[in-house]
């Protein structure tokens, strides 16, 4: 039997559910499909941090603005789909859970070949990718992290494997985190199992082609509870409510105890074989429409109260590519993966949405999640986006006696002049010829120059720069002094000129290398600090370094 190529079939097979539990015998046993990669050093050397450093948001209106942007981002990292027997595999859903993310990949054409991985997310300038699941003649369409267990719907090769059904819904038990090879499957009807959801004692799935939506007992994996429904593509929990997408008969929504069928409304007809993501903000619910957009509704009447139109007039895009793929909202943003056309972010305005802006990212943007200060995109073959968005530590400092910024994108401080200011802001650039205090959080994707006798007091967080551009550098001149009380994280070089003055109370982050020029002085505050340099330190005379502090690397 040849299989469709994409993430749903057009197709059904009619089976009944039946259930199978694979236990502690699965570990690097293919035949029982299951091989566990413990070896971090070698999985993180996918881990990419050459495009790293500040992103520059384009504005709504789709031209520049000169104005600082009030939603500051940093490219943490791109992940590169893993490869096994010579297929190269491509990601499809992202759950994160405290300092993991999970992430889960199946592959194009008629091998039926998955993976989850696990991303260690503490270090938020240094991910390491430190473990591996594949998964032998299956595919694997979405994960949930709940309750110390990660829940997975994907499909079989039922001839390689010898399963009843190809659509399956399944939980792993993780151990502190991380994968662990007791696995129990249970197989519903249809071609592809798309979507998998959790609340209290029961988790939830559908499936796709003529699929089930499908209630489950999390102690014992068997079905309570199905319904027959065509063209299944997602699945969410909202207040108690239990939310099904279909290509074909729009949106179902369900009561989460015996899921009894509340109301039903229409949304726009999908193409076939398309992935498509559902979520909430404020009682409304937003649906990835495809060639439609996004479409927002009303949860409780299906009423639809706005369309997030697709981007038109794109240089170098073929309008073919440009879809709504998926959408997330996290922190009253929505986030929608449009395909060739990129990220696009948006913030509630009175009673609508608006579009704050848009994030041009390498490769077709087909799924987006966004929990706490990260949003991952996948972008297929071109792999995982970490990206995290940027703020103070909430509680650390008081910026409420610095008046909020709302001027140019490039500050400049001119000789005489003593500014003040407080906010998260992205920037392009930073010239102080006299004194600058900025109280909370920054991100500058070009230059940072503190000119000769200048001082720049920064009490928070500062980004700078890429990983691209690296002479794109941080400059502290002769005489100038950087006041640092938080965390600075430079992606490029960073030079401390003659008789440059910088003080550190927090820790630091230079990805680039820094060079360090005759009558430098470095003086670290308290006894906390820290500095992690990746690339050379370069000390051309006599400097001084002085106080309590952890260099990580070993390099000053």
């Amino acid at each position: 039997m040849k299989r469709i190529l994409s993430y749903f079939a057009a197709a059904s097979l009619l089976v009944a559910v039946s259930c199978r539990n694979d236990e502690a015998d699965l570990q690097n046993d293919p035949e029982k499909g299951l091989i566990l990669n413990t070896d971090a050093q070698s999985l993180s050397k996918r881990i990419s941090f050459a495009n790293s450093g500040v992103i520059d948001m384009k504005p709504s209106t789709g031209g520049k603005t000169s104005l600082a942007g009030n939603f500051p981002l940093v490219l943490v990292a791109e992940v590169a789909p893993p490869e096994y027997n010579g297929k190269k595999l491509r990601a499809t859903h992202v759950a994160l859970e405290g300092n993991y993310a999970y992430v889960s990949y199946n592959t194009e054409g008629e091998t039926y070949l998955g993976a989850v991985e696990v991303i260690n997310i503490s270090n938020p300038n240094a991910p390491q990718l430190v473990m591996q699941a594949i998964l032998p003649n299956t595919d694997v369409s979405s994960v949930r992290y709940d309750d110390g267990k990660l829940y997975i719907a994907g499909a079989k090769d039922i001839y390689a494997s010898g399963a009843s059904s190809p659509a399956f819904v399944g939980s792993m038990t993780l151990n502190g985190g991380m994968l662990g090879n007791a696995f129990q499957e249970t197989f519903l009807t249809g071609k592809v199992g798309t979507d998998v959801a959790s609340n209290g004692t029961k988790y939830y799935a559908v499936t796709g082609a003529t699929g089930v939506l499908a209630q489950l007992n999390k102690n014992n994996q068997q079905v309570e509870f199905s319904i027959s429904l065509n063209d299944l593509r997602a699945l969410g929990y909202n207040n108690n409510k239990i939310v099904v997408l279909s290509g074909t008969e729009g949106v179902k929504v369900y009561d989460a105890n015996g899921l009894n069928l509340i109301t039903s409304f229409a949304t726009s007809t999908d193409v076939v074989d398309a992935k498509r993501t559902i979520d909430f903000i404020d009682g409304k619910l937003l649906v990835s429409e495809g060639y439609n957009g996004v479409g927002v509704y009303n949860l409780t009447s299906g009423a639809k109260l706005q369309k997030l139109a697709l981007p038109t007039n794109l240089t170098g895009v073929d309008p073919s590519d440009v879809v709504s793929n998926a959408v997330s909202v996290n922190e009253n943003r929505v986030f929608v993966a449009n395909g060739g056309a990129g990220l696009y972010v948006y913030q509630p305005d009175n009673a609508d949405l608006k579009l704050m802006g848009s994030l041009d990212l390498s490769g077709s943007s087909n799924f987006v999640v966004s929990r706490g200060e990260y949003i991952f995109v996948a972008t297929g073959a071109g792999g995982l986006k970490i990206i995290k968005t940027v703020a103070p530590t909430n509680g650390t400092i008081d910026c409420t006696a610095y008046p909020v910024y709302n001027g140019s994108d490039w500050l400049n401080v001119n000789s005489g002049q003593i500014l003040e200011y407080s906010g998260t802001k992205s920037l392009q650039g930073i010239n102080v010829n006299q004194t600058l205090t900025w109280c909370g959080a920054l991100t500058a994707s070009q230059g940072v120059n503190i000119n000769s006798n200048a001082t720049f007091n920064m009490y928070g967080k500062l980004y700078q720069g890429m990983q691209s551009n690296p002479w794109n550098s941080l400059n502290i001149n002769s005489g100038a002094l950087l006041n640092l009380k938080g965390d600075l994280t430079v992606y490029g070089h960073m030079i401390l000129n003659s008789n440059a003055n910088w003080k550190i109370q927090g820790n630091v982050t230079i990805l680039g290398n820094l060079t360090i020029n005759q009558g430098s002085k470095i003086e670290f505050v308290g006894s906390s600090s820290s500095i992690t340099i990746n690339g050379t330190v370069t000390k051309n005379g006599t400097s001084t370094i002085t106080g309590t502090y952890n260099d990580v690397n070993h390099k000053l």
